[in-house]
């Protein structure tokens, strides 16, 4: 009987012993999880580039969708909820009015680095590979502000993610020379400007989203002069109606890249995003 007891004993024991064990795993594994670098982006072009740099060292969180104008997305205190247990908040010079000081603050995380891109110019996303190398750096230098212990390995994960970057730029604009892009004419909405210069198509005019009906009439009367034969729009751009109108008044196709990786269907990061507005060209060429 004394000898059943004794058993019994060491049996609850070891039962003891391997549920903290457990307890102590899965303790050890949220302090891995907590240890992470909390950054919140406006972008998911930002977005996508912290990801690449900071790679398991990071949580991201986004907040405004690819699918839609960042100048038209309305930030409701809800919106910005996540920044308040985040360390770092990076954001376009372009967004200063929208996610301004005075909102951040009402978060309470007194903490939180706010770090506004300086290589957008007040206006361009990372989409095209140039500006997205500079946005690249860009978030090196935030991550490294504030986590400055882990500063090799995000300086080591920038090199690689632009080398990437610029052999998938040259690969696809290889595609784009063997294609004939630079005979190309076309008439392409501001915001894609800087897309349609790099691919080399010839831009005959451009128009934005305040376009006149008199300004949008010339612009008809210059495609058809020229031999327009593309429109390019800005799938950010609530009003499709002026591509649509250009178009079917010029005889021309239409086609609708993204700013932003995720914004297309089939998409996700920068790599398919932008493979995905190259093919657009192509195939409406």
């Amino acid at each position: 009987m004394f000898k059943k007891s004794i058993l019994t004993g060491l049996a609850v024991l070891l039962m003891f012993i391997m549920v903290f064990a457990a307890a102590g795993c899965g303790g050890s594994k949220t302090s891995d999880q907590a240890k992470k670098l909390k950054v919140v982006t406006t972008s998911t072009d930002i977005e996508d580039i912290v990801k690449g740099v900071g790679g398991d060292k990071v949580e991201v969180a986004n907040i405004v969708p690819p699918g839609m104008c960042p100048g038209h997305f309305d930030v409701k205190p809800q919106s910005i909820q996540v920044l308040s247990d985040a360390s770092l908040f990076i954001l376009h010079s372009w967004d200063g009015d929208k996610f301004s000081d005075k909102l951040i603050e009402s978060v309470g995380n007194k903490n939180l680095v706010k770090v506004v891109t300086t290589s957008d110019d007040g206006k361009y996303t990372f989409m095209v590979p140039q500006a997205r190398i500079k946005g690249i750096d860009d978030v090196t230098a935030a991550l490294v502000k504030v986590d400055s212990k882990n500063a090799d390995t995000y300086k080591a994960n920038a090199e690689k993610l632009k080398n990437d970057t610029n052999k998938i730029a040259q690969e696809q604009k290889k595609r784009l020379e063997d294609a004939g892009a630079s005979k190309i004419k076309a008439i392409v909405f501001a915001y894609q400007v800087g897309f349609a210069k790099w691919a080399g198509l010839d831009i005959v005019g451009t128009y934005t989203p305040d376009i006149s009906p008199n300004k949008t009439k010339e612009l008809v009367d210059l495609g058809r002069q020229k031999g327009v034969t593309l429109i390019i729009d800005n799938l950010q751009t609530e009003n499709k109606a002026i591509a649509s109108t250009l178009a079917k008044e010029i005889g021309a196709k239409e086609i609708v890249p993204s700013n932003f990786p995720g914004g297309l269907p089939g998409t996700k990061g920068w790599s398919d995003s932008f493979i995905k507005n190259v093919d657009l060209i192509i195939q409406n060429k």
